[in-house]
C-alpha cells in the first residue's frame, strides 16, 4: 500500500512539473509567434520601401535621361546623342538590375547583359566599352559588381560635364547638366 501511495505522489508531482513546464514553453511559444508576426510585418514594409524607391529611382533617371537626349539634340552634340544610346537599356531597365542586385553581389554585369542583349547584339560590348575608356570611378562602379555601384554608375552615367559634355562629371557637381 505505501508503494502505490509514493508511486501516486511521485506521480502527481512529475504531473504538477510537466504541467508548469507546458505552461511555460506554451508562453514561449506564444511570445515568438507574435515576434515572428512582427517580423513579418516589418520585413514587408521594407520590401515595399525598397520597391517604392526603385520605382522613383527608375524615373528619375528615365527623365534625367529624356533632359540629357533633349540637351544633346538642342545643342546638335552627336557624342552625346551616342552616350544616351548607349546607356539607354540600362536606365530603361533600371528597375530589373535593382532588384537583380539586391538578391546579391556579382549580378550587376549579368542582368544588364541581358537587357542589352534585347537592345543589339553589340550594345553590351559597346557599353562596356565605354565603360572601360571612361572616367575611373566608372570603372570602379562597374566592377564593385554590386547594387551600391549600380546606384552611382548610373548617376555618373547621366551626370555631363560642361567642359566635355559626353564624360561624367569628376566631383564637380556645380558644373552639372541634367
Amino acid at each position: 500500500m505505501f508503494f502505490v501511495l509514493v508511486i501516486t505522489v511521485v506521480f502527481v508531482f512529475i504531473s504538477i512539473y510537466f504541467f508548469f513546464r507546458a505552461e511555460k514553453l506554451q508562453r514561449q511559444l506564444i511570445s515568438q509567434q507574435r515576434e515572428s508576426l512582427a517580423t513579418r510585418k516589418e520585413n514587408k514594409l521594407l520590401v515595399e520601401s525598397i520597391t517604392l524607391v526603385a520605382t522613383r529611382e527608375q524615373e528619375f533617371s528615365k527623365a534625367k535621361l529624356q533632359r540629357l537626349k533633349a540637351y544633346a539634340k538642342a545643342n546638335d552634340d552627336e557624342q552625346l546623342l551616342l552616350h544616351t544610346e548607349l546607356i539607354s537599356p540600362l536606365i530603361n531597365n533600371y528597375s530589373i538590375v535593382f532588384r537583380e542586385c539586391l538578391k546579391g553581389k556579382g549580378r550587376l554585369k549579368s542582368v544588364s547583359q541581358k537587357c542589352f542583349a534585347n537592345q543589339d547584339s553589340s550594345a553590351y560590348k559597346k557599353f562596356v566599352a565605354l565603360i572601360v575608356t571612361s572616367d575611373k570611378k566608372l570603372k570602379r562602379y562597374w566592377s564593385s559588381d554590386n547594387l551600391n555601384g549600380f546606384l552611382f554608375l548610373v548617376d555618373a552615367l547621366l551626370t555631363i560635364d560642361e567642359g566635355n559634355s559626353s564624360r561624367p562629371i569628376k566631383d564637380k557637381k556645380s558644373n552639372c547638366h541634367s
